[in-house]
């Protein structure tokens, strides 16, 4: 397989230029781009077009999906913004639903804040709030996935799409 590369946002709570500035700047560039969402903007916003999102907390539009299944050569994302899985609470229903769809990757938001961590075969990625950061880093961010036969790579960026360094991560397939 040829790498594939992701961007990953979430909780925008009505910045619809910080989304658009990084659909701009990456949407030819990379394989798909997914927003966690907590966007607060309307479903059918043409911002949307070529973004897998989906609703959060926030997003009173019922026309987002709660979770959505992207599917590719050699792996799979499970994506949704967490609320409806009591991530603030515990991981474990959030785990049966990347188990229950077979997911490499799993994307969430909701608790802004930035994290990458494995658990059994899956990578959990939250890519933190690109508007309103929350707990000891105090950075609005976003996230770049790498995925290749044998490793995924997590990078975060600032809205500057200056590289967080600290942060990245790789993990072994």
């Amino acid at each position: 397989m040829a790498s594939k590369t992701i961007i990953v946002m979430s909780d925008s709570h009505g910045d619809r230029d910080i989304v658009q500035a990084i659909k701009d700047k990456y949407f030819d560039q990379v394989d798909a781009i997914f927003h966690n969402g907590d966007s607060e903007l309307k479903s059918s916003d043409p911002v949307w077009d070529g973004i897998y999102v989906v609703g959060g907390n926030c997003d009173y539009d019922t026309g987002y999906q709660d979770r959505l299944v992207t599917k590719y050569d050699s792996f799979t994302i499970a994506q949704t913004h967490g609320h409806l899985y009591q991530i603030n609470f515990t991981w474990d229903k959030l785990d049966y639903f990347a188990q229950e769809v077979n997911a490499d990757i799993c994307l969430y938001g909701h608790l802004h804040r930035p994290a990458a961590w494995q658990l059994g075969q899956i990578i959990f990625i939250n890519p933190g709030s690109v508007s309103q950061p929350r707990g000891e880093i105090n950075e609005k961010l976003y996230a770049r996935v790498e995925v290749t036969d044998d490793r995924i790579k997590v990078a975060y960026f600032t809205r500057q799409h200056e590289l967080y360094p600290s942060l990245s991560k790789e993990f072994k397939r």
